[in-house]
């Protein structure tokens, strides 16, 4: 079984909206993790902000931070140090005994952090299972995540993201049952 859930699609299509419902079909788990949200100034998009599941949040893009050259995805000007100090704690499924852990999104903009790939990677081969959400193109990193045996990769579009999110939930929920049973064996 496929412990690690990633949503995918084009930009817009509400990957992260759908994580946040699922997000909140689980609030009986004990969850960490991380999902972001867009900044918006008169309709415009101007940056991003993470939010940790504890509600603690941080701006780590925006259009007004001037950084170099490699810190710029788009017009954003990216602080990875900013969001590291948020979200590393939050990618450990050992930090309180976590259920699930929640990684929104594995992207360009989030992986310039090395700390953030190799916490990301440690997430994803711990016992924990992870749920997130992934670019839908991507080299590197995004391309070996894809890859892995144990991720389910589940593709939203305009015309499955209404009914996908029930199926994603009870894919997890096998995963968690999973888990549990594995737990209770080895403590026999």
């Amino acid at each position: 079984m496929r412990k690690n859930i990633l949503l995918t699609g084009h930009p817009g299509v509400g990957k992260t909206t759908l994580l946040k419902k699922i997000i909140e079909r689980c609030s009986h788990l004990a969850l960490t993790g991380f999902y972001t949200e867009e900044i918006r100034e008169g309709g415009v998009r101007v940056g991003f902000k993470a939010v940790a599941m504890n509600g603690s949040s941080c701006v780590f893009a925006h259009r007004s931070f001037q950084t170099s050259a490699d810190h710029r995805i788009g017009k954003y000007g990216v602080r990875p140090e900013i969001l590291e100090r948020l979200a590393l704690p939050h990618l450990s499924p050992y930090r309180k005994a976590a259920d699930l852990v929640v990684v929104d999104e594995i992207a360009k903009m989030e992986l310039l952090s090395m700390p953030i790939r190799a916490g990301l990677l440690e997430a994803l081969d711990s016992d924990c299972p992870l749920l997130g959400t992934i670019s839908l193109k991507g080299t590197g990193v995004i391309k070996h995540v894809k890859e892995r045996d144990d991720v389910e990769i589940f593709k939203i579009t305009p015309q499955n993201r209404d009914v996908l999110g029930h199926q994603v939930y009870r894919q997890l929920e096998e995963v968690l049952k999973h888990k549990r049973q594995q737990t209770t064996d080895n403590r026999q």
